[in-house]
């Protein structure tokens, strides 16, 4: 049944994880793809996930479906967005697994209502550009997806180490130019934090980055291998596939700390 607020906006159905879910977004404005699924995919998994900046559900709904024990909640500013996040959650059949809440990240940590330390992990896909470096976009649900204001990775860092349990993982995604202004954000609040640089193809520049750290650890940084998403040939590589179409998991080494 189409909620309401969903039913105001023009939607397309998308497909993820080789249409194990069926996904509704909006057909202008904040929509998911392949970051979203590679940033579920960075997500162990085991026990209470949290998500930040959920938007339509994709990232979220893409960790249930993979790990059957996780109980995930998104947290997204555009209530319009949470209304059909849930919406996506029924339709999937994950609603006793998966909710998604109202919540401003960047804002003061109590408006939330959430208990510190309350989930194993953090998934985080934070707006990628600061106010200034790019034009203002015409749709207003990508303009709060996409654009930062001052602080706003510090802040999302911030709430993400204060909901996460000690030893727990927090993982970013972001662009691999921001990968300075990432680090600096999480350094001073993780250890054992693991680089992945995602590139479109073999021999291209990495576009993406995915940063992922642990409280409460002293281990060094490392540099994984990057993940190409396409053979010299154009086609898919076969870890991409795994990860977007057969939901397989990331291996961060997360061994010594």
């Amino acid at each position: 049944m189409q909620d309401e607020a969903a039913a105001m906006m023009a939607l397309t159905q998308d497909g993820f994880l080789g249409q194990k879910l069926s996904i509704r977004q909006p057909a202008k404005g904040f929509r998911s793809g392949h970051d979203a699924v590679m940033l579920a995919a960075a997500a162990s998994g085991h026990g209470r996930v949290g998500e930040l900046g959920s938007g339509a559900g994709v990232a979220s709904l893409c960790v249930a479906r993979r790990c059957p024990q996780a109980q995930v909640t998104g947290i997204e500013i555009n209530a319009d967005l949470v209304a059909l996040a849930n919406a996506n959650a029924a339709q999937n059949d994950l609603s006793d697994r998966v909710r998604f809440m109202a919540g401003d990240v960047g804002g003061r940590f109590s408006a939330l209502n959430l208990e510190t330390h309350q989930f194993d992990e953090i998934i985080a896909n934070p707006p990628y550009y600061q106010a200034g470096s790019v034009n203002d976009l015409p749709d207003a649900g990508r303009q709060q997806a996409h654009i930062a204001e001052t602080h706003t990775l510090e802040k999302w860092v911030s709430c993400a180490c204060a909901l996460v349990v000690a030893r727990g993982h927090v993982s970013f995604i972001h662009r691999a130019d921001a990968l300075g202004d990432l680090l600096a954000a999480m350094q001073p609040r993780l250890g054992e934090l693991r680089v992945l640089p995602i590139a479109p193809r073999q021999n291209a520049p990495a576009n993406r980055v995915i940063v992922r750290g642990r409280r409460d650890s002293r281990a060094p940084l490392k540099i994984l291998p990057a993940v190409y998403l396409q053979n010299p040939d154009g086609q898919a590589s076969d870890l991409a596939e795994a990860i977007l179409r057969d939901g397989c998991a990331l291996a961060f080494d997360t061994a010594d700390g």
